[in-house]
């Protein structure tokens, strides 16, 4: 198949250590909704190496070379003598990393966002991977961290992609991150079973454009999160 590099493909999604809904540890069923998709740029959050099995002794290295030729980028936000839990971003196309960002509040549970830069054949791409922390204040000091990242960067195109443990009607992702992104349209992806909460979200920059958004549904027993898939058309 013949891929149009002028539409770009990105998908986030909390793979919850690849647990499902029915308690069942299996990375195999989050690696065949990746395979079914086929994003260009896809962010994981919630990868827990420190419960791997033999199928994944690695599952940042499990999920990071699961296509030929892809790169990765991860976040550790937990080291462990038994494994690593954090983050990743992945790309069919090479990805540069640009560092992480420490987000860890207090005594909170340990937080870092992922940067780095995807050279897609039209254009470099800015890409920022979130999981930010569950309390309010929490967050508002994490976006203040993140608004003055964010400020340091000028290039353009920009995607922004995560679990934020936000909602619209907060309007704290909106206020940190409108200008310069735009948001994809709020999608419920939590819980899964009955999706009620937009947790998860992607945002962009000019000059993209969005053509579609949609949560794959038919993952709902693969994690307690719903992942979401946007395409976007580089002008």
């Amino acid at each position: 198949m013949t891929r149009d590099d002028s539409v770009i493909r990105a998908l986030t999604w909390n793979v919850h250590g690849c647990v499902g809904r029915d308690g069942v540890y299996d990375p195999e069923r989050v690696a065949r909704v990746l395979e079914a998709e086929q994003p260009d740029i896809a962010a994981l959050q919630e990868i827990d190496a420190r419960t791997a099995r033999a199928v994944a002794p690695d599952l940042f290295s499990y999920f990071g070379n699961l296509f030929s030729g892809w790169t990765w980028v991860a976040a550790h936000t937990i080291v462990a003598k038994d494994g690593h839990y954090g983050h990743l971003v992945m790309s069919r196309w090479p990805v540069e990393s640009l560092g992480t960002e420490e987000l860890t509040v207090g005594r909170f549970e340990p937080r870092a966002a992922i940067f780095g830069t995807v050279r897609s054949p039209r254009a470099d791409i800015v890409v920022m991977s979130v999981h930010l922390g569950l309390w309010f204040f929490e967050r508002r000091r994490q976006y203040r961290r993140l608004r003055a990242r964010l400020n340091a960067i000028s290039a353009r195109p920009m995607v922004a992609l995560g679990d934020f443990n936000d909602f619209p009607g907060r309007g704290m992702a909106e206020r940190n991150l409108c200008p310069p992104f735009q948001p994809v349209p709020p999608l419920a992806t939590y819980p899964s079973r009955l999706p009620l909460l937009p947790l998860d979200r992607i945002w962009y920059t000019e000059p993209l454009e969005l053509v579609s958004s949609a949560t794959l549904r038919d993952a709902g027993r693969v994690s307690d999160h719903l992942p979401i898939l946007a395409s976007f058309r580089l002008a």
